[in-house]
């Protein structure tokens, strides 16, 4: 059986985990919108379109990254 202090640990692992995982997709949604913000500059075709993709993601890239600082937050509070 667990005691409270291996349920605890266990618990702030999980969210350094969390943590991780959400800066890593804010890094992805970097990426991606880097990548609609450059076709936009080689194919005018789709300006537009790629234009407001690369926004939509960079406002994701920067949610991801803000999730991913509250919970590193949380670890920092709680952790021993």
């Amino acid at each position: 059986m667990t005691t409270e202090e291996e349920k605890f640990a266990a618990l702030i692992e999980d969210l350094h985990q969390l943590a991780a995982y959400l800066h890593s997709r804010g890094d992805k949604t970097l990426k991606l919108s880097q990548q609609f913000a450059e076709n936009a500059r080689r194919d005018t075709s789709n300006k537009e379109y790629d234009l407001r993709q690369s926004t939509m993601l960079d406002y994701q890239h920067h949610t991801w990254h803000e999730i991913g600082n509250m919970v590193e937050k949380l670890i920092k509070q709680h952790e021993t």
